[in-house]
């Protein structure tokens, strides 16, 4: 038998049992154990599975999130709801009087908003959904950017919106993310027009904050648009397992 062969043979097993000991394998594939050993070393170089005391487990893949599997805005308003208030109300105390901030579009920022009622800032977004979320108290001036709009990211993005964003210079931006990569730093979107929409404000703003609750922390999305080094701080609502960035705050 083929050492791909075997490689195949052992994965199909594994589709079919979470755990696989070498001996199962020794007695299944009829090679001796040293040939098992190799060939599970291989696997885990190619990073399939993960080697353990007596066996191998299959490694999960993550699912690639993009726009055809994302949940529409008004459908995330209450998941997570406490710890992005928490996040917000943390990332609120960034602003002050007289700012000119960026509101990213997505569910997380929108708590930002029961923060500003006070503040005397101008405030900029592509997303109605965050408009029609401002409390009626707030005073500061708003600037909704147009372009093509999407329902359901209830936002605009595309060349016209990139056109209108150039216009402008932000003191802060507030930031959104699909996804975020901790080994490579990757930050993420379902889609590469909303992403060169971030990826735009962040260029043009002096001070830029992400905020992104755990359960980001553990999603792949389609379309990188930042790194995680490129934020003033990172606002997120827990410690994860390893050492996280040093701008990363988290909010308790």
């Amino acid at each position: 038998m083929l050492s791909k062969e075997r490689m195949l043979r052992i994965m199909n097993i594994l589709n079919s049992h979470s755990f696989v000991t070498i001996q199962e394998l020794i007695q299944q594939l009829g090679v001796s154990k040293s040939t098992i050993n190799r060939d599970l070393i291989e696997l885990e170089r190619q990073g399939l599975v993960k080697r353990e005391r007596g066996g191998a487990m299959k490694v999960e893949m993550k699912e690639t999130l993009n726009n055809l599997k994302e949940i529409p805005v008004r459908e995330k308003e209450y998941v997570h709801r406490e710890e992005k208030r928490r996040i917000c109300k943390r990332a609120a105390e960034r602003i002050q009087n007289g700012d000119c901030i960026y509101v990213d579009s997505g569910t997380t920022p929108s708590y930002l908003l029961e923060y500003l009622h006070h503040k005397d800032i101008k405030l900029v977004t592509p997303s109605t959904y965050i408009v029609r979320k401002l409390p009626m108290d707030f005073r500061g001036e708003i600037y909704l950017v147009g372009g093509e709009f999407n329902i359901g990211y209830d936002m605009s993005a595309g060349y016209h919106t990139l056109e209108m964003i150039r216009k402008f210079h932000f003191d802060k931006a507030f930031f959104s993310a699909s996804g975020i990569d901790l080994t490579n730093g990757e930050v993420m979107s379902v889609d590469f027009s909303i992403g060169a929409v971030k990826e735009e404000v962040l260029r043009r703003s002096r001070e830029c904050y992400l905020l992104a609750d755990k359960s980001k922390l553990s999603i792949q999305a389609l379309a990188t648009w930042a790194n995680l080094e490129q934020f003033d701080l990172v606002f997120t609502d827990e410690e994860v397992e390893g050492n996280l960035p040093d701008n990363f705050i988290v909010c308790k």
